[in-house]
């Protein structure tokens, strides 16, 4: 900053002209060429003369004369009249001149004085009155207001220096803040392998948020290998001019252009973009395990300074360094997720494999029940978590006897014992399982009631967890509207009022409801694909 510039504050011409004015001086700024681009604001007659064409003519050519250079003492315009010129720098550099009018008593008698009233059209006499208290200087008084002058101009500047590194320094300081929190918050989001879109869809808002750019995306490569699990995606945060459909197929079209994708790039006059191209476009790549996994893109910056800085390659750049291994430990995540959700299928086909009537029960109850969590308001990962209870929720009829399983007609008080254990038998098959510890309780309990006339605990309430009692509603409905040994299935409207005629007994009253309001046509398909490779089975066993 310095004199030529303005602050939040005050104008630095405006301190130094307010205090020229107590001391009787009026003051004119000009640019180096000698150009008027300030005069002094009095009003009235006094505003009048200032503005005389003679006099400020005389002072422009004085300025002009002086050919940028700096005079050293006042300068003497007519008798008793002199000019105190004090250049304004910025940045070392001359961006023009503060010009102070002194005055003596004998200027009256001047021509100058005579000339510029007349130039102006003010009356002599009544123009010297206005003037005569300011008209108090000798040479000696005005080489010490010259001074003075000086002294307040290079205060300032001095002052406007200091501003201009503060601010400097206060930018550096945020720009680390920003980057330190862009930093430490991806480096947290990095545990949550599970959830690869809202990772980048965060570290992309954290950016723009970092930064003047109107917007910023993440383009993935089609290559799975190299992009898994958000392959041949998009993402984007922010307002750009364009639409973001239209964003997307101009980014896919820059990506597909640039000759080394393995380098940054700093991009003008992009086709695609609007308008006219576009602002600067930086282009950071994505690497995994050194393959081009994608891109990130912002453009359209704003602020004081539309070009790209080195703050925005490097925010990019250390985004860039942690989108790639968070891809590694996903697609980790992905690979073994898999493994385990088809461990746990394959558990529970065999298991529903030893009672032809329940075949696809587990998955059938699993889907009802992550409908059922998702519909009172869990969340996301609280849903995947019950889906996995809802296919190991009988786990335990491992160690039933098919005969007692399969039995044709009401089971004896013993048999019915037998069922009876695979809870419990599930419980101990699974608790040492670290991985399932948040899943027991819905296997160990999802046969107890409300009203605390179930089993094994005879728990009742709220003391019953709520993933079991979200497994036991849906457990019940898939129960009844299944064909079993002892009876057929039950019409979906007699299945529904019954449900509804528990909420209370059997069941939590707060989940009836949500549960009723489903939508079941996916239930519906799964239960005749079920029934399809049931039938296909039979055949195949026959022949």
């Amino acid at each position: 900053m310095s004199l030529s510039s303005h602050d939040n504050h005050l104008d630095p011409y405006e301190v130094v002209a307010g205090r020229c004015a107590k001391l009787g001086l009026a003051v004119w700024r000009c640019n180096p060429a000698g150009i008027i681009i300030s005069e002094p604001d009095d009003e009235g007659l006094l505003g009048l003369w200032h503005n005389a064409s003679t006099l400020t003519q005389a002072i422009a050519r004085m300025v002009c004369e002086l050919s940028g250079q700096t005079p050293t003492e006042p300068i003497q315009l007519d008798e008793s009249c002199w000019a105190i010129i004090v250049p304004v720098t910025w940045r070392n550099r001359l961006g023009g001149y503060i010009v102070a009018l002194a005055l003596g008593e004998e200027f009256f008698d001047s021509d100058l004085f005579n000339k510029s009233c007349a130039s102006a059209q003010l009356n002599v006499a009544t123009t010297r009155r206005c003037l005569r208290e300011r008209a108090c200087l000798n040479e000696t008084s005005v080489r010490q207001a010259m001074r003075m002058v000086r002294w307040m101009v290079d205060d300032l500047e001095s002052v406007g220096d200091l501003d201009e590194t503060v601010s400097g320094f206060t930018v550096q300081l945020s720009n680390a803040y920003e980057t330190i929190d862009l930093l430490y918050a991806l480096g947290h989001s990095m545990n949550e392998p599970n959830e690869p879109g809202q990772f980048i869809t965060a570290a992309l808002e954290r950016v723009h948020t970092a930064m003047d750019f109107a917007w910023v995306g993440a383009m993935f490569s089609d290559d799975a290998g190299a992009a898994p699990v958000v392959h041949g995606k998009f993402y984007s945060h922010g307002s750009p001019t364009m639409s973001k459909q239209r964003l997307q197929k101009a980014c896919r079209g820059l990506v597909g252009s640039i000759p080394t994708p393995k380098e940054r790039h700093i991009l003008s006059d992009n086709p695609g973009f609007d308008p006219d191209g576009g602002p600067q476009i930086i282009l950071q790549p994505i690497l995994r395990s050194g393959r081009l996994a994608g891109f990130i893109l912002a453009g359209e910056k704003g602020g004081i300074d539309p070009q790209v800085s080195s703050y925005d390659t490097h925010l990019l750049e250390a985004t860039a360094s942690y989108i790639g291994p968070f891809l590694e430990n996903a697609s980790l995540y992905e690979t073994q997720n898999r493994m385990f959700l088809g461990t746990l299928q394959a558990l529970t086909s065999a298991i529903d494999a030893k009672d032809p009537y329940t075949h696809g029960h587990s998955e059938r109850v699993a889907h009802l029940s992550a409908q059922l969590a998702a519909a009172v308001g869990l969340e996301h990962e609280r849903v995947e978590r019950i889906h996995i209870a809802g296919l190991v929720h009988d786990v335990g009829k491992i160690g039933v006897p098919e005969l007692i399983l399969g039995k044709p007609g009401r089971l004896d008080d013993a048999e019915m014992d037998a069922i009876r254990q695979h809870p419990a038998i599930g419980h101990r098959i699974l608790q040492d399982i670290p991985v399932l510890d948040d899943i027991v309780p819905g296997v160990l309990h999802h046969h107890e009631r409300w009203d605390g006339d179930g089993y094994p605990a005879k728990l009742a309430g709220n003391k019953i967890p709520q993933i079991a009692r979200i497994i036991g509603v849906a457990d019940t409905f898939d129960a009844m509207s299944s064909n079993r040994a002892y009876r057929p299935a039950m019409t979906r409207d007699k299945v529904l009022a019954e449900i509804r005629s528990c909420a209370g007994s059997q069941f939590d009253p707060e989940l009836v409801e949500p549960f009723l309001g489903l939508d079941f046509a996916e239930y519906d398909n799964m239960v005749e694909r079920a029934h399809a490779e049931s039938e296909n089975g039979s055949v195949n066993r026959a022949a």
